[in-house]
C-alpha cells in the first residue's frame, strides 16, 4: 500500500490569492484519498499586510491559524503539516521550505532579506531544506543547483504555465552537478474547482515534518504523475 503526500497546497487563511480555506481544504484531500497534506502558504514581504502594526509576526500567525483550522478539521482522518513558500526580497523566485519551525521563523526576522545562498545555508544548518518552486515560470531567475536542495519538477497550478517539461530537464541537469539535487511535484491548491492531482507516494504515512525531511533526503519516495513515472 501507498501513502499520498501533497507537498504545495494554499489556504485562504494565510494565502490572500487562495479562495479555500483550511477545513475545505482538509476534505478535499480526504475525498482525493491523501494521507498527508503539507500547507505551504505564502511567506514573503510582498504578501504580507502591510496595513497591521507587525505585518512579519501577523504573516507568521495567520500561517499558524490555517494551521490550527486545517488539524481542527481533520482530525485523525488527515495528516496536516506546516511548510512555507518563501520568497525572498532579491527575486520573484519562489522556494518550498520543509522543516522550518515557528521559533526559527519568530527568531530570524531578516530572512526575507538574505539572499538564496545565505538563506538556503541558514535554513540547512536549521535542518530544513529548500526546494525551488516551478522554477521554469515567466519571472523566475534559475538557481544553481548548490544554492538550493532540489526542484519541483511538476507544479499542478491550473492557472500558470510552470513549464513542467523544462523543470524537469533543469532538474535532471542539477543532478550531474550535484547528486543529492531532491526532485518534488506538487498541485499547487489554491481555489475551489482544482482537484489536487500531485505530491509524493510512499510506503509508509508521513506523519511528522522531520519523517517528510528524512524522506525527500533520501529519495525514499515515487512522484505522483503519469507524465514523470519512471522518470524520477
Amino acid at each position: 500500500m501507498s501513502y499520498k503526500t501533497e507537498l504545495h497546497c494554499h489556504t485562504c487563511e494565510a494565502s490572500g490569492c487562495a479562495d479555500e480555506s483550511a477545513a475545505e481544504t482538509v476534505e478535499k484531500y480526504i475525498k482525493y484519498g491523501y494521507t498527508t497534506v503539507v500547507l505551504t502558504n505564502h511567506f514573503s514581504n510582498v504578501d504580507s499586510d502591510r496595513g497591521v502594526a507587525d505585518p512579519y509576526t501577523d504573516m507568521i500567525d495567520r500561517h499558524l491559524l490555517a494551521l490550527r483550522l486545517a488539524r481542527e478539521a481533520a482530525g485523525d482522518r488527515l495528516n496536516v503539516l506546516w511548510g512555507i513558500e518563501l520568497r525572498l526580497d532579491e527575486s520573484n523566485n519562489d522556494y518550498l521550505v520543509f522543516g522550518a519551525d515557528e521559533e526559527l521563523l519568530r527568531n530570524n526576522r531578516d530572512l526575507l532579506g538574505r539572499d538564496i545562498w545565505g538563506a538556503h545555508s541558514f535554513l540547512n544548518d536549521h535542518g530544513a531544506i529548500v526546494i525551488h518552486a516551478h522554477p521554469m515560470r515567466t519571472g523566475t531567475k534559475i538557481t544553481h543547483p548548490d544554492s538550493v536542495d532540489g526542484y519541483e519538477v511538476y507544479n499542478g497550478h491550473n492557472e500558470q504555465n510552470s513549464r513542467n517539461e523544462m523543470a524537469f530537464a533543469w532538474g535532471a541537469y542539477a543532478r550531474t552537478v550535484k547528486r543529492s539535487s531532491i526532485f518534488t511535484s506538487g498541485s499547487d491548491k489554491h481555489d475551489r474547482h482544482h482537484i489536487p492531482d500531485a505530491g509524493i507516494e510512499t510506503e509508509e504515512p508521513i506523519v511528522t515534518m522531520d519523517q517528510l525531511v528524512r524522506t525527500l533526503e533520501s529519495g525514499d519516495y515515487k512522484l505522483i504523475r503519469s507524465d514523470l513515472a519512471g522518470r524520477e
